[in-house]
């Protein structure tokens, strides 16, 4: 059966992910491999906080988005995207410092940058940055749900407005996923749109 068969395959790159980082982790590293560890760690903790920042203040640019569909002003609207478009490229710079920080992570552990998920790094790397890693994961997860719940809400609202509006939004917004994480639940990575590689948090 198909769908049994795809269980039993994930459930077998589990098994496989768990014997492997657990092999991995159990390697010593030398008090210069630690500093480095923890530098990178510090540099990680950073980088999802500064997004975090600006996920807020995209969220405030959604809302504000939903507010200019729904009094009908475009000229509010037409500012609101260059706003956004600002703080697409701002979050876009930040994804590639992650992208860069877990590809050294991953080379440090000794483990598949691939495979490799924030989820992951905190099970097999002990450090006292893992209270505040988790926290942050779990504040760019929750605002990454907010990001898409705001989108879905405006397209919506999009397609409840008149036909004559709908014609002035085409220029100004574009149909699909806003901003949504190119990572699925299990911290897997899809192919990002337009939009989708600014939310992402290795989840």
């Amino acid at each position: 059966r198909p769908g049994s068969l795809g269980r039993k395959n994930q459930e077998r790159t589990t098994r496989k992910w768990k014997v492997y980082t657990e092999s991995k982790s159990s390697n010593k590293f030398t008090g210069l491999e630690n500093n480095k560890m923890n530098s990178l760690l510090k540099h990680l903790l950073n980088t999802m906080e500064k997004k975090v920042v600006l996920y807020g203040k995209f969220i405030s640019l959604l809302q504000a988005e939903w507010d200019s569909i729904a009094d009908y002003s475009i000229e509010a609207l037409d500012s609101i995207i260059l706003k956004k478009d600002e703080l697409v490229h701002q979050l876009q710079s930040l994804e590639s410092d992650r992208t860069r920080i877990m590809k050294k992570v991953a080379k440090g552990l000794r483990v598949s940058h691939g495979n490799l998920t924030m989820k992951n790094l905190l099970n097999i790397q002990k450090s006292s940055l893992n209270p505040r890693l988790a926290k942050s994961r779990k504040n760019l997860l929750n605002k990454i749900q907010l990001v898409n719940s705001l989108n879905y809400s405006i397209r919506d609202l999009m397609k409840k407005s008149s036909a004559s509006f709908r014609k002035s939004l085409v220029h100004l917004h574009t149909e699909g996923e806003i901003a949504s994480s190119p990572y699925h639940a299990n911290g897997k990575i899809k192919k990002s749109k337009k939009y989708s590689s600014i939310l992402s948090v290795d989840a």
